[in-house]
């Protein structure tokens, strides 16, 4: 039996374009807000091989929800920052499982909430 040699070099890279990540994360922030990829703007930056991911997001919320902007809790202001941070480290572990692409710093910027009203009579 022949024995086939053992090649230790690697073997080729995959790049994901700038427009394929942009998409991804855009997908997995709208995941993590609950909102649709269409909502949300991203954008990336070369930080010496890792990236720099900022995030634009309106949050969605229900009326009297802690967390909303306005709602009469004093716990609004920690529950917007908890909401942001957790989808920042869902964002980072995300990608970075599903792209191998290391990333730096993610910034989550939640912009005016998008209320959503129930139905009155229905």
């Amino acid at each position: 039996m022949t024995s086939v040699p053992r090649i230790d070099t690697p073997r080729g890279h995959t790049e994901v374009s700038t427009k394929a990540m942009t998409r991804l994360v855009s997908a997995v922030a709208a995941e993590a807000l609950g909102v649709t990829p269409g909502q949300v703007t991203v954008d990336l930056a070369d930080a010496d091989g890792a990236l720099d991911v900022t995030v634009r997001v309106p949050i969605r919320a229900l009326p009297g929800e802690p967390g909303r902007p306005g709602a009469d809790t004093t716990d609004a202001g920690d529950a917007v920052q908890a909401r942001a941070d957790q989808t920042q480290q869902h964002i980072r572990g995300t990608v970075t499982a599903l792209t191998g692409t290391p990333i730096n710093e993610v910034t989550v910027r939640l912009t005016t909430p998008r209320l959503r009203l129930p139905l009155l009579g229905g």
